[in-house]
């Protein structure tokens, strides 16, 4: 029944044993139940060494962030920077048996957009795991996006001041890239897709040429290489196609036309009696040669053609500018401008204009007079025309008449006018003759006139004689800026083109217009204050210059204006002072005065 004590030990011994086997026994049932992974990458693509900062973000395309996921698209491993993951690479990943999927791609970005030097690297493969066994996978990163290079050729340097080449994404929200001649970002890189390069250019004459080139079917690891160049002289740019299958590069040399955009355009012509102002609009490219620019100008019932080479002709920002003088007024002529060189020949449009009248200045001699109707007063007109006025109407209905012909003063011909200020029984009556008409009195206070009559021509100089002999001023109250009393009297002359008739009230002197602002005035001069003095009992020539304001403005209307007394208007001068006027015209010169 007992059993001994070494029986007992012996037994315990066995059963401790066998404790300790199946212990044993189910450690390793667990080991032989897992598997093993090993990673191995590789990449294909070039290298790249430079230090950028036009990544999206500083990102890195040759970190590579790894992830294993199982079957049921669980990441049941991953490292964010697989080469640098010591643990990550050099040990076996354990993994229960079955079918997992290894994903490597460049960390950091998706890739969904652009960037200079942004290489998108991505890879995947699938591998099975035994219990017990050591698997590997392989995986191999190819570049995701499509690589683009541009190359300017010296002769884009050499003939252009500035290009650019803007690449553009088919995709929506990707922003284009923008290679600058002269700088070097290095390559950048798009999402699959079309992409379209937008050259700009700017020649050395400052004219701008714009290229547009689509690239379309573009896959992953493409290298789109675009050379840009200048097409050989004589020829328009075409584009050469170099493809490279096993590399999958593109290389696209793109040829920019050397001619074809050139253009001129003749403006409209300022034409004026015997000279018209003419303009062109050219639109250049690098080959245009400025020797090959002639304008041409012809009558238009002629035959031939005058040429004025480009020597002539005056370069501007936009184009060219000649003045043609030397043409017959009231005639009819016709311009172009051609460009003819190598074997491009281009013509503008033809422009035809009609030079201005040489219109004259009715009764310059003031050889015409007739009274009115009434007997009282005088006009420098012939009875029936109206274009020269006075101060008669007004003093003429107190019975005298201030401004008259005279056949005894004469400079030419046989008659001038005579302007003769005068007392009349309260006022001081100012002798005066300008072109317009005369409108009402106000009252005894002055008069309301109508300065100015019909006339479209284009003058450059009223020329005329004056004989002055100017009294003491002993009447009126001093007005700024005229002589004090006793001194000299003054006389006045002056001329001006407008837009309108100008009505003028004495009594309200700033009905007057201010010469030099007034917008309807397009050219006035006046007598230097110089030659407003005695001219003791001779006849003095006097040419006054007209001041244009616009040399584009067509005037509507002449204004003159004579005056024994300047500041008549004041009712202030001497009742001695007496003006004869002679031989007035109109010159029509070519090199009109312009205000500055």
């Amino acid at each position: 029944m007992y059993m001994t004590m070494k029986k007992i030990f012996s037994i315990l011994t066995v059963l401790a044993a066998a404790v300790l086997y199946s212990a044993c026994s189910s450690d390793l049932d667990q080991v032989q139940e897992q598997g093993y992974l090993n990673l191995e990458l590789s990449t294909i693509s070039s290298t790249y060494t430079r230090a950028t900062t036009n990544r999206p973000g500083g990102y890195q395309p040759k970190v590579i962030y790894v992830e294993v996921l199982n079957s049921e698209n669980e990441v049941v491993a991953s490292t964010n920077d697989f080469d640098n993951d010591a643990d990550f690479k050099a040990n076996p990943i354990s993994l229960d048996p079955g079918t997992y999927t290894v994903n490597a791609h460049s960390a950091g970005w998706d890739g969904s957009g652009s960037g200079f030097d942004a290489a998108y690297y991505a890879g995947s493969t699938t591998v099975t795991i035994t219990a017990g066994v050591k698997s590997t996978a392989h995986v191999t990163l190819t570049q995701q996006n499509v690589k683009v290079s541009v190359i300017w050729d010296k002769s884009i340097s050499d003939n252009f001041d500035a290009a650019t080449s803007m690449v553009s994404s088919g995709i929506g929200g990707v922003n284009p890239a923008v290679f600058i001649m002269g700088q070097d970002f290095g390559s950048a890189f798009f999402p699959v897709s079309t992409l379209t390069l937008t050259l700009d250019v700017v020649n050395k004459d400052g004219q701008g040429f714009q290229q547009v080139n689509t690239f379309d079917d573009l896959s992953a690891r493409d290298h789109l290489i675009v050379t840009y160049k200048l097409a050989e002289a004589g020829k328009e740019g075409n584009v050469n196609v170099f493809v490279d299958d096993a590399t999958h590069t593109y290389s696209w040399t793109i040829e920019i036309p050397r001619k074809s955009k050139i253009s001129l355009v003749a403006n409209e012509a300022n034409a004026w009696s015997n000279f018209a102002n003419l303009t062109c609009i050219a639109t250049k490219d690098v080959t245009f040669d400025e020797n090959g620019v002639t304008l041409q100008y012809k009558k238009a019932n002629a035959t031939s053609w005058t040429d004025v080479p480009v020597s002539q002709l005056t370069t501007t920002s936009a184009g060219y500018s000649y003045k043609l003088t030397g043409l017959t007024p009231s005639t009819d002529y016709i311009y172009r401008v051609i460009y003819s060189k190598d074997a491009t020949e281009i013509n503008s449009n033809e422009v035809s204009f009609t030079t201005e009248k040489q219109t004259a200045l009715y009764n310059g001699g003031f050889e015409y007079w007739y009274q009115s109707s009434d007997n009282s007063a005088w006009y420098a007109d012939e009875n029936g025309v109206t274009y020269w006025d006075s101060s008669n109407p007004g003093s003429a209905s107190m019975n005298r008449n201030v401004t008259t012909k005279t056949t005894s003063v004469v400079h030419g011909g046989s008659a001038a006018a005579q302007l003769a200020s005068t007392w009349i029984v309260i006022k001081f009556a100012a002798a005066s003759l300008y072109t317009g008409q005369f409108d009402h009195l106000v009252g005894t206070n002055g008069a309301v006139l109508n300065w100015g009559v019909p006339h479209t021509s284009r003058p450059t100089s009223l020329h005329g004689y004056l004989q002055y002999s100017p009294g003491n001023i002993n009447r009126g109250t001093q007005p700024s800026g005229a002589p004090a009393k006793g001194d000299p009297d003054v006389c006045q002359i002056y001329c001006a083109l407008t837009t309108s008739v100008i009505t003028v009230d004495n009594t309200n002197m700033s009905s007057f217009p201010d010469w030099q602002t007034d917008p309807r005035v397009v050219a006035y001069g006046t007598l230097p204050a110089s030659q407003c003095v005695n001219s003791n009992g001779s006849w003095k020539e006097f040419n006054i210059p007209l001041e244009y304001h616009s040399l584009t403005t067509k005037p509507t209307h002449l204004i003159i204006v004579c005056s024994a007394s300047k500041y008549g208007d004041y009712f202030y001068g001497s009742d001695s002072s007496v003006l004869y006027l002679d031989d007035f015209e109109l010159i029509y010169g070519d090199t009109p005065t312009v205000k500055q």
